[in-house]
C-alpha cells in the first residue's frame, strides 16, 4: 500500500495537456481499497468539525506492525450525514464533478486531493459514538443528523501543522455580481457580509469589519498589500509580502476570478440555473482557499481550494434569487440600507469611487496608499 502522502502528491500534479474532461482512471487500486478498508476498521477517529452535510474526521491508525506509522498524517475522512431538510448530491457524484469539470478548468493542482472510499457500518458506528461525544462536549442538544455506511472520502490535511504558518479563508466573489447596480459602492461579497453584520450587531454582537476580496486583485500593489494587511493580521510583514508573491505565482485567484466571470456572465440566475458552467461558478463563489507557508523561506508556499461540491441548483435556486433581490431592494450594493448607522464594509469598490472623485481614502486603506 503506498503511503497517502504519495497519493496527495500524484494528484496534485497538473493534468496532461489537452485532457479535456476526461476521466484520468482511480486513484487508487481495487487491492489498495480493499486494504484501506481493513486499516480504516481498525482505526481510531477523532471528531474535527462538521457542516449541515458533511462531518470531518482526524484518523488515528492501529499499531500493528505491518501498517505503516503516520500512515494516515495528512489526511482527513470526510462522510456524508443524512440531514433533516438537507439533499446534497452524493459522494460518487461529488467526486465525478470535481475530476471531470473542477479538476480540468481550474487545475488540479489547485484543488485539495481527494479520494473516494466506502465504509462499512462498523466504521459508521464508531464516527457517530464520535461525534455524539464531540457535539455533547460542546452543549449541542438535539442534533439528528446520523452518518451512514457507504461512501466517504478521504481528503489531503491542509489544516495547521507544525514548521508551517496556515491560512484558511473563503475568496468569495473575486468579481462584482453581473447584475448588481451600475453605480454600487459595494462588492456582492461585501454587500453581504454588510446584511449579516447588521444583524448580528442588531444582536448586541461585535462584528469585524470585512475583508474585501476585489482588493486581492487589484492592479495597484498598495491595495493587494492592504488587503493581505487585513486577511492576516498576525503575521510579520515579511510573512505578508511572501504571501502576495505566492498568490501572484500560483495564479490561482486570478483563474478562481475568470472562471466565476466566464460562467455568470448575465442573468443566468433567474433564466438558466441549470446551466453547468453556472453552477461551476457558484460553486467557485463559495469554495475555501486553504494556504500552508513553510517556516522554511526556500521551500513552497502551497496554497489549493477546496469545498468544490457540485451544488444542487434545484434546492439552491430560490435561496439565490432572494438573496440577490433582498441585496438590492434594501440598498446594500450601494450602501444605502436607511436603517440606522451605516455598516462599514471598506469594500475596494468605496475606494475606487474615493480616488477618482479626490476624497479622503478610507481608513482600512489609508496606511499602505499614503506610505
Amino acid at each position: 500500500m503506498r503511503p497517502l502522502k504519495d497519493i496527495w502528491s500524484e494528484l496534485s500534479t497538473p493534468l496532461p495537456a489537452g485532457l479535456g474532461a476526461e476521466h484520468t482512471g482511480p486513484a487508487l487500486t481495487k487491492n489498495e481499497l480493499y486494504e484501506l478498508s481493513y486499516i480504516l476498521e481498525r482505526s481510531e477517529f477523532t471528531h474535527l468539525a462538521e457542516g449541515r452535510a458533511n462531518a470531518v474526521f482526524r484518523i488515528k491508525e492501529p499499531k500493528e506492525l505491518q501498517i505503516p506509522r503516520g500512515f494516515f498524517q495528512g489526511t482527513l475522512l470526510r462522510v456524508p450525514k443524512t440531514t433533516p431538510d438537507v439533499t446534497p448530491y452524493d459522494y460518487e457524484t461529488l467526486q465525478d464533478f470535481q475530476e471531470k469539470f473542477v479538476d480540468v478548468k481550474v487545475g488540479r493542482q489547485h484543488i485539495v486531493p481527494q479520494v473516494l472510499i466506502r465504509i462499512e457500518r462498523c466504521i459508521a458506528d464508531s464516527l457517530n459514538c464520535k461525534r455524539q461525544n464531540a457535539l455533547r462536549a460542546k452543549g449541542i442538544k438535539g442534533d439528528q443528523s446520523t452518518i451512514l455506511a457507504g461512501h466517504a472520502m478521504l481528503v489531503e490535511d491542509m489544516g495547521p501543522s507544525p514548521g508551517y504558518l496556515t491560512l484558511e479563508f473563503k475568496p468569495k466573489w473575486l468579481a462584482q455580481s453581473p447584475m448588481a447596480p451600475k453605480d454600487a459602492t459595494r462588492c456582492r461579497t461585501c454587500a453581504r457580509e454588510a446584511l449579516r453584520n447588521d444583524k448580528l450587531r442588531k444582536k448586541g454582537f461585535r462584528v469585524p469589519t470585512p475583508v474585501c476580496p476585489l482588493g486581492l486583485l487589484h492592479e495597484n500593489p498598495a491595495v493587494v498589500m492592504s488587503t493581505i494587511d487585513r486577511l492576516v493580521p498576525g503575521w510579520s510583514g515579511r510573512d505578508r509580502v511572501r504571501l502576495m508573491k505566492a498568490f501572484n505565482k500560483s495564479g490561482v485567484l486570478e483563474r478562481l476570478r475568470d472562471l466565476q466571470e466566464e460562467g455568470d456572465s448575465g442573468d443566468a440566475l433567474f433564466t438558466n440555473p441549470s446551466d453547468p458552467r453556472f453552477g461551476l461558478s457558484m460553486t467557485l463563489r463559495d469554495c475555501s482557499c486553504f494556504v500552508r507557508m513553510p517556516i522554511d523561506r526556500n521551500a513552497p508556499v502551497i496554497i489549493k481550494l477546496a469545498d468544490v461540491d457540485k451544488k444542487n441548483w434545484r434546492q439552491k435556486q430560490s435561496y439565490w434569487q432572494k438573496s440577490h433581490n433582498e441585496l438590492v431592494n434594501e440598498g446594500w450594493y450601494k450602501a444605502d440600507e436607511k436603517m440606522g448607522y451605516p455598516v462599514d464594509t471598506a469594500c475596494v469598490l468605496r475606494l475606487d469611487y474615493c480616488l477618482r472623485r479626490g476624497f479622503d481614502i478610507p481608513p482600512a486603506f489609508r496606511a499602505r496608499l499614503e506610505y
